[in-house]
């Protein structure tokens, strides 16, 4: 590990991230005068044991350790462009590690909130194809973040107007869709944004010192030549060195491989915003390096006091009902989720997907789109589709449809593909 280069541990909520960032601490390879920092990227649609155990572990790192872990979330704020056309724009914001209720505003939120501010900001769902998920709820707020932190100031600034209400107008929305080359019909459009219109239309001045209960003594030199304005450079000349720390297994390789080529790529096209792959982020993987594998880690955890109180097969896998799951998984999932309680208004029941997708698919009659194939009446979460997928897959569980042993034989060989 670099000795002067700050680490940044982005962590999953997994038994794999979890393994190695306790292995970091007892190892002392964490330094918070360095600028080293974990980090929970909340999508609000982890399962309820992924944010139990996340708090335990973030406790441990504070408590114990006294390295800051942040937990994070995307949200959008209202700006204008200058020409007093309103607009709304993301952002991120930390949250404590308790569920967000009327008596705790700066709480995580857990209800699909932030997946559905994201999706209703971008006009329509994340697939294999478009992954906008992790890229708004994951590598754009790590960014913002870290250009915040890097800057070793005592908080973030409020974002957005000083106005008691939102500013927006239908017609600065139609507006921006249209001058952005848009084509959708304007009752479409108006209906798939009232969502993020209903959000919070600002970003509070949050100090650091509120959300972890580790003492702040980050004082590194090496950042300070990257810092412009108030915000640390993640991209250009001066963009800032560090390391981003991955819990990524020696079996998962492909996830490795993957990140490599993103940072590869970086270097040659050389994109500056905070979507893009900073410029001087280089990864480390401590269990790729001591090939650890899946059944390693497992046997790590039945050692210790507590665990993630999800199986070890990684079909209860943190975000649920992700649509990069295959079909016959997710049937699976949700007829396995009849014997369990769970909050019905939460990700973690068939519902709450049913709705997001019938709610912001595209609908391509509607749309007045010309339809090349039959077969495709709607685009959503898996691409092009004749009916929708999470109602279909609802109404087999419902009829107590047997799933196909060989599809799930499949899909058990198929890794793990989500990177941040």
């Amino acid at each position: 590990m670099n000795n002067k280069e700050p680490h940044i541990v982005k962590f999953s909520g997994g038994r794999s991230s979890a393994m190695m960032l306790m292995k970091l601490l007892e190892g002392n390879e964490l330094k918070p005068k360095r600028g080293d920092v974990v980090i929970f990227n909340n999508t609000s649609a982890e399962h309820s044991a992924t944010y139990e155990f996340t708090r335990k572990i973030k406790k441990i790192t504070e408590k114990k350790y006294n390295i800051p872990f942040f937990w994070i979330e995307y949200q959008t704020y209202e700006d204008s462009s200058g020409i007093y056309q309103w607009s709304r724009k993301p952002t991120y914001r930390l949250t404590n590690d308790q569920p967000y209720s009327e008596q705790n505003k700066n709480g995580y939120r857990y209800k699909g909130e932030v997946f559905e501010e994201m999706i209703s900001l971008s006009g329509f769902l994340p697939s294999m194809v478009s992954r906008i998920c992790t890229i708004s709820m994951k590598i754009f707020v790590t960014n913002a973040f870290l250009s915040d932190w890097f800057a070793q100031k005592q908080s973030i600034e409020r974002l957005g107007h000083y106005g008691n209400t939102p500013k927006m107008s239908d017609d600065d929305l139609i507006k921006t869709h249209k001058k952005n080359g848009g084509g959708v019909p304007d009752k479409i459009l108006l209906s798939k944004k009232a969502f993020v219109r209903s959000c919070a239309f600002v970003r509070k001045k949050q100090f650091w010192r509120d959300y972890t209960s580790a003492n702040i003594v980050i004082d590194n030199d090496i950042l300070k030549g990257s810092i412009l304005g108030n915000k640390v450079q993640l991209y250009g000349d001066l963009a800032v060195d560090y390391v981003s720390v991955l819990g990524i297994r020696s079996d998962e390789q492909r996830r490795i491989t993957k990140i490599e080529n993103r940072i590869d790529e970086a270097q040659e096209n050389q994109g500056k915003s905070l979507f893009n792959q900073p410029h001087g982020e280089s990864i480390y993987a401590p269990l790729v390096d001591d090939n650890t594998t899946q059944e390693q880690v497992v046997e790590f955890w039945e050692r210790q006091n507590f665990n993630l109180k999800l199986s070890n097969t990684g079909l209860f896998s943190n975000c649920l009902y992700c649509p990069l799951k295959s079909k016959a998984k997710l049937q699976q999932i949700a007829t396995l989720q009849l014997e369990n309680k769970i909050d019905k208004d939460t990700p973690e029941n068939i519902d709450w997907w049913v709705n997001i997708e019938k709610k912001y698919s595209r609908d391509l009659e509607a749309e007045h789109r010309n339809i090349a194939k039959e077969s495709t009446k709607f685009v959503g979460f898996f691409g092009g589709i004749s009916k929708f997928v999470f109602e279909d897959i609802k109404n087999k569980v419902d009829r107590g449809e047997k799933i196909d042993p060989e599809l799930l034989k499949l899909d058990s060989a198929i890794p793990c593909n989500c990177t941040d």
